[in-house]
């Protein structure tokens, strides 16, 4: 009987012990803290917005420049383009309130962290600012000139905030017709935009994206056609839908609005950045 006794008091204690474990809250990864175990959880608050860095190196990223980062400068955003369909490479776009501005990290697959809707932070002390095409790009040093960061570097320099969301703010990028493309505003790019109603001039039901018989260094243009602006649209013949036929009729294109040097780009990263306009009954 004493024995008895005792094995049921072990047993209730286990069920007890067992009960205690189970019973805790699942974590809130949309509360801060929240430590992934990807980048620098170091990373404190945001202390510079993309259009305030960008304003700081103005004269270096119109002179296709590149300048090493000395101050503790932090920028927040979230991720709005990446390399995950293949028609942006090794690197990705982030976007706050204030604007957008791409990364380069010489490295592939970076959408597996880099997820569309990913909150960020970037510590830019000891990375380089400059201009591609006149464009500002975070990134390294890559001879005299403004390129990617190496690999090994880039998780020292990055902080996932939160999980990946595409219903917050900055996932609403602005929509914008052809009054927009003036001097002064080519010289804010990047900027993520939604371009309504607009057609892509190629498209007949049968042409592809970026077949390679037309490419030029793995890149093939097509064209938006906007009120009175014709607007490149940048593919590339490694995108995972370059084969694909254009789609035809009025779209709405979300994408980011770039530029090289005195020209208009716009890319997408993926077919679900565009949506059929339904024709009125």
């Amino acid at each position: 009987m004493k024995t008895l006794k005792y094995l049921s008091l072990i047993a209730l204690s286990l069920f007890l012990a067992t009960s205690c474990m189970n019973d805790h809250d699942e974590p809130n990864f949309n509360e801060l803290p929240y430590n992934p175990p990807y980048g620098n959880n170091e990373i404190g608050d945001a202390n510079t917005t993309i259009s305030e860095l960008k304003d700081k190196f103005a004269s270096i990223i119109s002179a296709n420049g590149a300048k090493e980062v000395t101050e503790d400068i932090i920028i927040q955003g979230v991720v709005v383009a990446n390399d995950e369909t293949g028609n942006v490479y090794k690197q990705f776009v982030i976007n706050d309130p204030t604007g957008a501005i791409v990364v380069g990290v010489n490295d592939v697959g970076l959408y597996a962290t880099m997820a569309k809707g990913q909150k960020v932070r970037i510590a830019c002390k000891g990375l380089y600012v400059g201009g591609y095409g006149k464009m500002a790009q975070v990134g390294g040093l890559y001879n005299g000139s403004i390129g990617r960061m190496n690999k090994t570097v880039f998780p020292e320099h990055v902080r996932l905030i939160s999980t990946p969301s595409l219903t917050q703010e900055c996932m609403r990028p602005e929509v914008i017709d052809d009054s927009y493309f003036t001097d002064a505003n080519m010289a804010k790019l990047a900027k993520y935009v939604r371009l309504e109603n607009v057609e892509i001039t190629e498209a007949d039901g049968t042409e592809l994206w970026a077949p390679e018989e037309l490419a030029y260094n793995n890149v093939v243009e097509r064209h938006i056609k906007m009120g009175k602006t014709n607007l490149v649209l940048r593919m590339s013949t490694y995108a995972d839908f370059a084969n694909e036929p254009l789609p035809d009729g009025k779209l709405n294109i979300n994408g980011v609005l770039t530029r090289y040097n005195n020209y208009w780009q716009f890319v997408i990263s993926s077919t679900s950045d565009i949506e059929q306009v339904k024709e009125e009954e």
